[in-house]
């Protein structure tokens, strides 16, 4: 869980902004059929990151949701 919330902060750092640039990366190597499941998977570590301060979303975190690291 931790070497995942580590990709997505890594993610959000180098540009990334929506859930769908950041599957894209971090599963490159997934079947893309797998690639809905993997995204619900950051939503619920970006929903995590939020509410501990360390990622900002545009409203509610959401699977169509804009991130941006926070500060």
């Amino acid at each position: 869980r931790k070497i995942r919330e580590q990709a997505i902060l890594e993610r959000i750092l180098s540009g990334d902004r929506t859930i769908k640039e950041m599957v894209a990366a971090i599963y490159r190597d997934t079947d893309p059929r797998l690639h809905g499941a993997a995204g619900l998977s950051v939503l619920a570590h970006l929903e995590d990151l939020v509410a501990r301060g360390l990622v900002a979303s545009e409203g509610d975190p959401a699977i169509d949701g804009i991130f941006r690291p926070a500060g």
